[in-house]
């Protein structure tokens, strides 16, 4: 059974893993998400998410900062990965806990298996403070980078820093 946003967040404090939470409507993409941050005063800089799969059936989540152009060619022959290419929805909420529009790396929590590969620009750890969807696209929890890895080891999970703008 998947974390709830109210589990998740109880498992943070749990593992001393410092947040801030920010409650808003539903967003679905990150003009939408700029729009909120500025109304609301969130501190931190904003991430995006992809959750992609190659031809070998093989599962990814790419964390990059907002403003971070991703070239899916170009990542996909880094990383070996033919064919790299979006996820469908079933393959989200099977892994990953989540529906589109909210896909998040703190959704690795409901993916016991590790079966997903998780790819870091290297720029979110070069932030003061990061937002990131807890499972849910109605909220933000602004997190510091170092707490976001806190919470990866928390939960076992490795990842690839890599470095998207060269």
């Amino acid at each position: 059974m998947a974390y709830t946003q109210e589990q998740l967040l109880h498992y943070l404090d749990a593992h001393h893993i410092t947040y801030q939470l920010y409650t808003h409507p539903q967003l679905f993409t990150c003009e939408q998400a700029l729009h909120i941050v500025k109304e609301l005063n969130m501190p931190g800089q904003g991430i995006k998410n992809l959750f992609l799969k190659d031809s070998k059936k093989q599962l990814y989540l790419v964390v990059a900062v907002y403003s971070t152009r991703i070239d899916l060619k170009r990542l996909s022959k880094a990383l070996q990965a033919k064919d790299l290419r979006f996820a469908d929805a079933a393959l989200l909420m099977h892994h990953l806990g989540v529906e589109p529009g909210s896909v998040t790396p703190l959704a690795l929590i409901n993916d016991a298996q590790h079966a997903v590969h998780v790819i870091i620009d290297a720029e979110v750890f070069k932030q003061d403070l990061i937002q990131i969807h807890p499972l849910k696209n109605d909220a933000t929890v602004v997190i510091r980078p170092a707490d976001f890895d806190l919470f990866l080891q928390s939960i076992n999970r490795s990842y690839i820093v890599y470095g998207f703008t060269v």
